[in-house]
């Protein structure tokens, strides 16, 4: 208990608050890929995606809420992949990088902006795939870019998820090795 009460000393609400939201939003993202189906890990992830956004805004790390939001959006379009010609089409993954890439762009404040904007631009070619296994290993990159920015920008719980879906990508490439 000591620890919270240090952890949480000095600290304004906004900041409190932010954090409690991106630990909530951490759960989502590490359960998700401990989902057997493609569309359950990026529904999970789409949740996940704008309880971060919100914690960045919050946070006034504009380049992560933005890197979110097209994430947020994306997870949902990429949730209809196989059953909709248009979410299939390359063109799809295309555009959401673009979507990251100028959302990036116009939040840039320094070269660690550049982290959140490179994990989303890679990321939607990545959760575009459907093959689960590759989705959970081509995700270990991103998931250091954002370690990076976080540690960068004071998101804690941001530190914290980034660790654990390290883990938890490990966890799920070994459990369902055989079964894609």
């Amino acid at each position: 208990m000591d620890f919270l009460t240090n952890y949480f000393s000095g600290k304004d609400t906004t900041f409190i608050v932010s954090q409690l939201i991106g630990f909530v939003a951490a759960a989502l993202l590490l359960l998700s890929f401990q989902q057997r189906t493609h569309k359950r890990i990026v529904v999970m992830q789409a949740c996940s995606g704008f309880l971060f956004a919100v914690q960045y805004f919050m946070l006034g790390a504009y380049e992560g809420m933005i890197g979110n939001v097209v994430g947020f959006t994306r997870s949902i379009a990429y949730s209809f992949r196989g059953r909709s010609k248009t979410v299939d089409h390359i063109a799809c993954p295309v555009v959401f990088a673009i979507l990251a890439c100028l959302g990036g762009l116009a939040t840039y404040t320094s070269p660690a902006s550049l982290l959140p904007m490179a994990a989303m631009m890679i990321s939607s070619f990545v959760i575009w795939s459907p093959k689960t296994q590759q989705l959970r290993a081509l995700t270990m990159p991103t998931s250091a870019m954002w370690l990076v920015y976080n540690v960068i920008c004071s998101s804690y719980s941001g530190i914290v998820t980034e660790v654990l879906n390290l883990i938890s990508i490990i966890i799920g490439l070994i459990r369902f090795r055989k079964k894609d």
